[in-house]
């Protein structure tokens, strides 16, 4: 009775001296094993998971008890700290994990200290690979953006074995600077963070090779494609030549200028004040009547139209130079 007393308080003095056999089904220990524990103060983890292994040294001099060693070295204490960060596991909560998992804490010598500080294994990013990562990333992208610097304001940690990192998403915050989602590949699984960097962002654009006067259409000869900063580019500009070519302008472009939403306008075919055929269609029957167009139209454009007999005012759709159609064409 008193060994046995006296054992109780060896154990509670070092977290453990104990004896460990598994219960599950496919770990069958022998009854009587000569498994030691001993646990350590201070580790290095790479791994996502925190295993028994890492934190103890789990030995025997019977080979009988090699495949309950595997098992015990494979057990999880919970979730690795952040890449360069460290965090402190009770030596008391490694044993209740032990329990949880199955293992009677009653055959086994074990030791543990009180408080067990792991750290998980990190390597620095450099400077030059967040900038390379962002020029490899901006080739498969179409857009022009010119990177200065990418803002490291604190040394950038991620897991040892994480050989490299990548750009995911590139996003202007204001002019020139972006906000870079990064990503790096570590056994454990990915980690993202998140950078700024100085850039210049350019776009290609129509722009006017001469002064152009309101109304006037514009044609392939009156543009040229200028390189422009996209922050000096307001929402509505036209990127695209075919957004602007034969477009009829609504107001005075000057030379050097860029064509937006609000300065183009599709040409009307039908001119508000002027005389229009009206074609009236059902199955095979045709008519016609003269009307007045009550307002601009382009192609295939609904307006207003006034017929000069019966003074109605109706809705028609622009078919031609000087033809419109009320009600379906054919």
């Amino acid at each position: 009775m008193i060994k046995s007393v006296l054992r109780q308080l060896i154990i509670t003095a070092l977290l453990g001296t104990g004896s460990v056999s598994l219960v599950k089904a496919d770990i069958v220990a022998p009854a009587k094993t000569e498994i030691r524990i001993q646990g350590r103060g201070d580790v290095i983890v790479t791994d996502g998971v925190i295993r028994l292994a890492d934190i103890a040294l789990i030995e025997s001099a019977s080979v009988a008890d090699d495949s309950s060693i595997v098992e015990l070295r494979k057990i999880p204490l919970g979730s690795s700290p952040r890449a360069g960060e460290t965090l402190t596991i009770e030596g008391v909560s490694v044993l209740e994990k032990l329990k949880d998992s199955g293992v009677r804490l009653n055959t086994l010598l074990y030791t543990f200290p009180k408080e067990i500080r792991v750290t998980r294994a990190y390597r620095e990013v450099s400077q030059d690979e967040l900038e390379r990562a962002l020029r490899s990333f901006l080739l498969t992208q179409d857009r022009q953006i010119e990177v200065k610097q990418v803002l490291a304001d604190q040394p950038i940690k991620v897991p040892a074995d994480a050989p490299h990192v990548e750009v995911v998403a590139l996003n202007a915050t204001q002019p020139g600077h972006f906000g870079i989602d990064y990503r790096s590949h570590a056994s454990s699984g990915d980690v993202r963070f998140q950078m700024k960097a100085v850039a210049e962002e350019w776009r290609v654009v129509p722009t006017a090779v001469r002064p152009l006067k309101r109304g006037d259409v514009v044609t392939a000869a009156d543009i040229r494609l200028t390189k422009m900063s996209a922050a000096s580019l307001n929402s509505g500009v036209l990127e695209q030549v075919g957004d602007v070519v034969d477009m009829a302008l609504l107001k005075d472009v000057g030379q050097g200028e860029i064509f937006t939403a609000k300065t183009v306008k599709v040409p009307a075919v039908v001119e508000a004040g002027s005389k229009v055929t009206m074609v009236f269609r059902r199955g095979r029957l045709e008519a016609t009547a003269a009307g007045i167009a009550l307002e601009d139209g382009a192609m295939e454009q609904e307006i207003n139209v006034r017929n000069e007999s019966s003074k109605k005012v109706v809705k028609a759709r622009v078919s031609d130079k000087g033809v419109v159609f009320v009600g379906a064409k054919g």
